[in-house]
């Protein structure tokens, strides 16, 4: 009975691997229906059956169902801020043209969320030959439209990215400016103050230097974000235990008051 159980999970496994193999040429919507598939009362795994395969034909049919379940992902979004996100990384498994193409339609289609920040950044003082190319001028004005870390984000990032294209100083410098009119709500601001008055320093520009030190001490006053998130994920959570316990009570009293 046992000999009779095994050559049946092997004759399984087989089959499965065979689908497996034929969906590598295939679409990935195909392997993830036969990954998924429940042979009598058996349960075929992915990680079981991805172990027997070589390394190569692992990974492809790994990215193929990564692709399947982001698509399936995509279709279910709830609201446009889950749907570049998955966009994204739908876009990211499938190749890297692919993910360039999603960029530039997220800059065309949703230029105001938080979420296409990276899109804003990959294409920032792109080359001409680009599908798209960001100003710092158009990349000021969407930070403009965020709040809190995101805005922090968008700054370090665009910030990184063109120290990363090696551009002038100067460029770097017009960069950073704005944020000599800006208020910092947040500790981790204070190392672009230290990048600014670096490189105020370095233009000989020293009234632009020692705006960028004051505004850096100030952010050392400042919490960080991650500690202004916690508290207030905490605060939530204590609420809505609260609240649960409020509605236990008045359940039990309303139990009680039913019993006499």
């Amino acid at each position: 009975m046992n000999r009779q159980k095994k050559d049946g999970g092997m004759k399984i496994t087989l089959l499965v691997g065979t689908v497996i193999l034929f969906s590598y040429f295939s679409s990935e919507a195909v392997l993830r229906q036969f990954v998924l598939h429940r042979a009598g009362g058996q349960s075929i795994t992915l990680s079981s059956l991805l172990g027997k395969l070589p390394p190569g034909i692992r990974d492809e049919v790994t990215r193929k169902v990564t692709i399947a379940e982001y698509r399936d992902e995509l279709k279910n979004a709830k609201n446009v801020n889950e749907k570049i996100r998955i966009s994204i990384a739908l876009a990211d498994a499938i190749s890297p043209q692919e993910l360039q193409k999603t960029y530039a339609e997220i800059i065309d289609k949703y230029p105001q969320y938080p979420e296409a920040q990276s899109a804003f950044v990959n294409f920032l003082a792109a080359k001409e030959n680009a599908l798209r190319s960001i100003s710092v001028s158009r990349y000021h004005k969407f930070i403009n439209l965020l709040k809190g870390e995101p805005r922090l984000s968008a700054w370090s990032s665009g910030f990184f990215k063109l120290k990363s294209l090696n551009v002038p100083n100067k460029t770097l410098l017009e960069y950073l400016m704005p944020l000599l009119k800006m208020k910092p709500d947040g500790h981790e601001y204070a190392q672009l103050y230290v990048a600014l008055s670096e490189l105020a320093f370095q233009e000989e520009n020293q009234d632009i230097e020692l705006k960028a030190k004051k505004l850096e001490e100030y952010c050392e006053t400042l919490p960080f974000f991650s500690e202004v998130l916690a508290k207030r994920a905490k605060a939530e959570a204590q609420k809505r235990a609260g609240a649960a316990a409020k509605k236990k009570a008045a359940a039990k009293q309303q139990t009680g008051s039913g019993k006499k």
